[in-house]
């Protein structure tokens, strides 16, 4: 069984409504969070313990009131209503930069299964397309280190198969790069609408 065959929580498809569940989302996040452990646990540990942070953070407001806060769209329509989007640690930012980081993992894992055998150019392609114009000189130079320490690709891939063959681990790669994708596209075109996908850096 693949380590993506083996999530408690994996992606689901979006409702027809576009309304993303916030619980089996957040609990979907959760579950990818150990993929950084295979990336490599040391030299992404600052991904790990950010994303980490934005999922407690909504994790947090949505058991305040999980009626309330029932699908994702929800914590920015209630925050642009009281007005409070752009204070900081507000749940319209964190869901931002857990969104970010996603996207981070979907380019990175989409040129994994184009074949390409140097995995440190799949994380720098990754990370030049959706991060880095976010970011301020400091963390570029943290992701520059951790681009450095990615694994090679023949291990990498046996860390995900967990004893599968390489066909089966891009097989439950390319289904969960998939639904991932379809999540995120919802939640960029809402932000996009919302007026809230801003671009300051950190």
């Amino acid at each position: 069984m693949t380590f993506f065959a083996t999530v408690k929580q994996p992606f689901l498809d979006v409702p027809s409504d576009g309304r993303i569940i916030t619980k089996t989302f957040l609990d979907a996040c959760s579950s990818i969070v150990p993929f950084f452990d295979i990336l490599g646990s040391t030299a992404f540990g600052p991904v790990k313990s950010d994303i980490n942070g934005n999922i407690s953070k909504l994790q947090k407001k949505y058991e305040s009131d999980k009626e309330k806060f029932a699908v994702l769209q929800a914590f920015v329509e209630v925050e642009k209503a009281e007005g409070t989007t752009q204070r900081k640690n507000s749940s319209t930012d964190a869901l931002l930069w857990l969104k970010r980081a996603l996207e981070f993992i979907g380019v990175f894992l989409a040129d994994v299964l184009t074949g390409q055998p140097d995995l440190s150019k799949c994380a720098k392609k990754a990370y030049e397309s959706t991060l880095k114009k976010y970011h301020g000189w400091m963390v570029q130079g943290i992701f520059s280190l951790a681009m450095k320490a990615v694994p090679y690709r023949e291990n990498f891939i046996a860390a995900l198969g967990r004893g599968a063959s390489e066909e089966e681990v891009l097989k439950d790669m390319q289904a969960h790069v998939q639904l991932m994708g379809k999540n995120i596209e919802v939640i960029n075109d809402f932000y996009a609408k919302q007026g809230e996908d801003k671009s300051d850096k950190v």
